[in-house]
């Protein structure tokens, strides 16, 4: 059937950190009519190639040295001007895990090495129709996220109400009422919402975390735990959700627990430096070697400067070594790539309040509180302000 010619003219990047499957993905393109293909040996060379050429399409390893996939897709995906860049992700890893994180990242599509050209042909047709004749479903869901993003609710109901009418029993059509009953703080509406799209895709794995945190912003730690290890069972090398649930376990007083689950990750991570780097920094911070962490976080920064896990672990080493106001900036960095992110300006706030800035940590909380209402500790923490300060909330 071949790939529609309209699409041919479009620039692509293949990067793979091997000189062999570069060509071979370059040559499968060219022999589909690909007119513009070029290659980048790391992430790296990528990121340089994209911030000067214009490029349509990107199709990259996920596990490469010095910048991975992911951490590449990232850096890409924080700046507002290549949000129209579609990536397929290419792993070797022919197990339910490498294909949870390529699905979790948020990337379009993935392959599975080997692959052939039929493969490639089938995916490409896919993403491209999607991306220049996308379906009144698809235009709907697009509309929804951006208005979801920009807290108009109403009309990121109205646009989500109308690509349900499409497919109404679609996961994605009931994740999505869920992040927009999240948006409006009705928290258990929101849990019912995640697990229909769990019913319907089992193997979800962003409902499974997305549950996790309604629950640990609830305060219910077990149910969250419960959640966050079957999100992890899905995919476990999500270095956020393992420090998360790190940090739990440390909260509830397990804390050999805690240390297991760090470790076990840093031995599955070694190649991958920023990953490694983070997880160990994160360990350091649970034992109060703070010092040793800031360390461990700033080589993790250095190679992956654009992880807001990173930045927000960063920023948490700064303020325990009591070097506040960097560590505002660097809440402010991982901002640029979540704005609305209620933890990110809750943490902002509570730096704020260890600088004796009452009132700039009264603005942030309760920026924070209004994207997320039913956060027991955000709730918790501007309440007291409240009456300290004498203000409604």
């Amino acid at each position: 059937m071949g790939v529609p010619m309209q699409y041919l003219n479009i620039n692509c990047l293949v990067v793979d950190d091997e000189a062999s499957m570069r060509r071979t993905i370059s040559n499968m393109m060219q022999k589909l009519g690909f007119k513009s293909v070029v290659t980048a040996e790391s992430g790296k060379k990528a990121l340089d190639i994209i911030n000067s050429v214009k490029i349509d399409l990107v199709i990259s390893d996920i596990n490469m040295p010095e910048v991975s996939g992911t951490e590449f897709f990232t850096a890409v995906r924080k700046d507002k001007k290549y949000d129209r860049v579609n990536f397929i992700f290419v792993t070797a890893e022919a197990n339910k895990s490498a294909v949870a994180k390529a699905a979790e990242s948020g990337a379009d599509d993935y392959l599975i090495k080997p692959f052939v050209l039929a493969n490639l042909e089938t995916k490409l047709s896919k993403v491209l129709a999607k991306k220049f004749n996308p379906s009144n479903f698809e235009t709907h869901l697009k509309d929804f996220k951006r208005h979801l993003d920009e807290r108009d609710l109403s009309e990121a109901e109205n646009q989500l109400l109308r690509a349900s009418e499409y497919y109404p029993d679609s996961p994605t059509v009931a994740y999505n009422f869920g992040l927009l009953a999240v948006a409006k703080g009705d928290a258990y509406t929101a849990i019912d919402f995640f697990k229909k799209a769990i019913d319907k895709k089992p193997m979800f794995v962003n409902a499974y975390n997305s549950i996790a945190e309604v629950y640990e912003n609830l305060g219910d730690m077990e149910s969250a735990i419960k959640y966050y290890e079957m999100a992890r069972e899905i995919s476990p090398a999500s270095t956020e959700r393992l420090i998360t649930l790190s940090k739990i376990y440390t909260a509830k007083g397990e804390t050999n627990k805690a240390e297991t689950i760090l470790k076990d990750a840093i031995s599955g991570t070694r190649e991958d430096i920023s990953a490694s780097s983070h997880l160990m920094g994160q360990m350091y911070l649970a034992k109060n070697e703070n010092e040793k962490a800031l360390e461990m976080l700033l080589k993790a920064y250095k190679k992956n400067p654009y992880d807001p896990s990173i930045l927000q672990s960063l920023a948490e080493a700064y303020r325990k070594v009591a070097k506040h106001e960097k560590a505002i900036e660097t809440y402010n960095e991982a901002l640029k790539v979540r704005p609305n992110d209620a933890n990110i300006k809750y943490q902002i706030g509570k730096t704020y309040l260890e600088m004796g800035d009452k009132q700039k940590a009264i603005e942030e909380i309760k920026s924070a509180w209004e994207i997320n209402p039913f956060s027991k500790d955000i709730t918790s923490d501007l309440r007291a302000l409240a009456e300290t300060a004498k203000f409604d909330i």
